[in-house]
């Protein structure tokens, strides 16, 4: 009954336009109040002791690592690097795109902030060169996605923070389906750009090439660090000095140090940081992370009050002692989080539902690395269904195109982050062939 009472306050919060956070802190403390099951004093203690985790302290820094990217001229030099790689194709400007959203990803860790940073570049400049505004859009929005799921992401702090799992390894087995789900929109771009037509590439020279990759050296140089730092570097001997191998930093750390190099490569290599910019991007960032930190700790709460009502533990044991094979648990774990994902975001989907999910796919065995990558693509594709679809209002917000003509042009290319979410859910080997590579 007192469950019954939680998810009834729940709704009804929510249907009052309560937000989110405050729905799910509400909930808790209406339920504490009627059933007494949690003594107040104890809800306020445990909001607190919800923020003071160092891991979390990774969320802020990529939040204003991307945000000084944008502004820092980073994101500019890696368009024209993905478009000297890519743009020479028919369909190259469409790949550019993807690419480019494939190296900030590897930096940023927020699919938001993909499309915003890489949409107002590559949206003008597609549709500038003859692509559909539908085209343009759909790519830029669908391509975000990527933004999470190519390390470092988000969602997989949180996603480790709940279920107690390494982040090194769940950033590891983002590599592999990350780079796939670029290749595939990559394949889509070029196939929809031949459909529709579109100009043929422009050329570039040599002496332009060679800019680009001259230029885009020192933002490259971001992703090759974190990626040394978290995952280590080999063991060497060097004149008197020895390393013995292993990781160099923790992914918090690795946080704090990429927004510090972003603020340097935009202050003294491309030299488009100044101080008003960066007091106006740390006002911007911080309003974002307060929200995500909010969520956070009453996401947390609404957790920790199921666990204390045994919730997760009963609805695994059920779900175990319904004999059901994995992978119709898998198929059941995928529509719930399709129909969360079209009214929630993915902060609080995971701080939700890994608590209750979670125990029950551990105790049918599933892998919890592959587990939490399927999760991410999930959130992925909540990201482009409405109507709380993130990346739709983001879109519609720097394009000027209302979001009902969003949604439309985002349609085709949901398709592929629908397959992508079919490949991850039934090829567990795409998640976790890098991790099992790693040592423990």
């Amino acid at each position: 009954m007192t469950i019954a009472f939680l998810f009834a306050s729940f709704a009804v919060l929510l249907l009052v336009g309560t937000p989110v956070a405050v729905a799910l802190g509400g909930s808790v403390v209406l339920a504490s109040l009627w059933s007494g099951a949690l003594p107040v004093p104890i809800i306020g203690q445990k909001l607190y002791a919800n923020l003071d985790h160092f891991t979390l302290m990774a969320v802020p820094f990529f939040f204003l690592a991307a945000a000084l990217m944008e502004t820092g001229g980073i994101v500019r030099h890696l368009v024209a690097l993905a478009n000297m790689l890519v743009g020479r194709f028919r369909g190259g400007l469409g790949m550019t795109a993807v690419l480019t959203c494939m190296f900030f990803a590897a930096i940023s860790g927020s699919s938001p902030a993909t499309v915003a940073a890489v949409g107002a570049i590559m949206i003008p400049a597609l549709t500038k060169h003859g692509y559909p505004t539908n085209y343009a859009i759909g790519v830029v929005t669908t391509a975000g996605g990527l933004g999470i799921l190519i390390p470092p992401s988000i969602p997989l702090i949180l996603y480790g923070f709940v279920t107690e799992t390494s982040i090194p390894k769940l950033f590891m087995a983002g590599i592999l389906p990350g780079l796939l789900y670029g290749a595939m929109l990559m394949l889509m771009a070029r196939f929809l750009a031949r459909k529709l037509a579109v100009a043929p590439p422009e050329f570039m020279s040599a002496a332009e090439k060679a800019r680009a990759v001259r230029l885009a050296v020192p933002a490259l140089m971001l992703p090759v660090f974190l990626v040394i730092g978290i995952y280590g570097f080999p063991a060497f001997s060097l004149g008197g000095m020895t390393f013995e191998g292993g990781a160099i930093f923790t992914p918090t750390e690795a946080a704090l140090l990429c927004a510090t190099a972003a603020l340097l490569i935009g202050v003294l290599i491309y030299r488009q940081t100044t101080l008003r910019s960066l007091v106006s991007t740390v006002l911007t960032v911080t309003p974002r992370v307060g929200m995500v930190f909010w969520i956070v700790t009453n996401a947390v709460l609404f957790g920790f009050f199921l666990a204390q009502q045994g919730v997760p533990t009963a609805l695994a044991n059920w779900l175990v002692s319904m004999d059901m094979p994995v992978w119709a648990f898998l198929l059941l774990v995928n529509l719930i989080l399709i129909v969360a994902g079209m009214f929630l975001d993915g902060v609080p989907m995971i701080l939700m539902f890994m608590p209750v999910l979670f125990p029950a796919a551990k105790a049918l065995g599933v892998d919890p690395i592959h587990f939490g990558i399927m999760v991410v693509v999930n959130i992925e594709l909540g990201l482009l269904t409405p109507p709380v679809g993130l990346n739709l209002f983001v879109a519609s917000t720097i394009s000027g195109v209302p979001l009902a003509r969003v949604i439309v042009a985002v349609l085709p290319w949901a398709c592929v982050t629908l397959t992508m979410l079919i490949l991850t859910t039934y090829l567990p080997i795409i998640s976790t062939f890098l991790p099992s590579l790693m040592v423990d």
